[in-house]
């Protein structure tokens, strides 16, 4: 129908266009306004229906056994604590000791040290891939865009930029309550420090000194 529409000659298109959105908003407002022929409400629900009292009272019924056992339970507690029974009076448990708590306190430190020279590793790594070069990509194809749009360009999908908002919000929440290990500042200053001259040694060998643009200012044999 848009296609249509477009096809359509007309003298002045910023007039046909108010027209189309008049037209419109008319159709709409009379959709609104639309009573339906047909009644396709929910059936009117009898009163007895809306409360069951036997439900109710056998949810009374459990909870009155529920606290007549917890108390009857509380009570046996109750009397073995004031009666003194060997378990009250034995000392034993301040002697106990765990036969391996060196060998696991030995593995945490291990698997510590292996997750930070991991993380270490992983901060020290030259990315592949140049987010800044693309950056600049994207705006010059959208300067392009905009020069063969016919009607106002629009950045990306509203719905996807929430979403990817709303990931990075519950990533920086993640990272803060420490699920996630967040970056320091000297490593991102540092990454972007390496991006930049690895974008400028790539734009600076894009012109070999060997070709013809260099080699105007020769001067040539007699």
């Amino acid at each position: 129908m848009f296609r249509g529409r477009k096809a359509n000659p007309c003298s002045n298109k910023y007039t046909y266009s108010k027209y189309i959105d008049h037209c419109q908003k008319l159709h709409r407002e009379k959709l609104a306004k639309m009573k339906p022929a047909i009644d396709n409400k929910a059936p009117r629900k009898p009163s007895h229906f809306k409360k069951n009292l036997k439900r109710e009272q056998m949810m009374e019924d459990n909870f009155v056994r529920i606290e007549r056992e917890n108390r009857i339970l509380l009570e046996k507690m109750s009397h073995i604590m004031q009666k003194k029974t060997l378990d009250n009076n034995s000392s034993s448990y301040h002697y106990t000791k765990s036969l391996n708590k060196s060998y696991r306190k030995r593995e945490l430190q291990r698997i510590t040290m292996e997750n930070k020279n991991i993380l270490r590793r992983i901060q020290q790594r030259e990315p592949n891939y140049n987010h800044l070069k693309w950056e600049q990509d994207r705006k010059v194809h959208e300067s392009y865009i905009k020069n063969i749009c016919e009607f106002p360009y629009q950045k990306g999908n509203k719905q996807k930029a929430r979403a990817y908002k709303k990931s990075q919000d519950v990533r920086l929440e993640n990272s803060r309550s420490g699920l996630i290990p967040s970056l320091s500042a000297d490593y991102t200053r540092d990454s972007t420090k390496r991006l930049l001259n690895k974008s400028v040694s790539e734009s600076a060998n894009t012109f070999m000194p060997n070709s013809p643009i260099h080699k105007h200012n020769e001067l040539l044999p007699l």
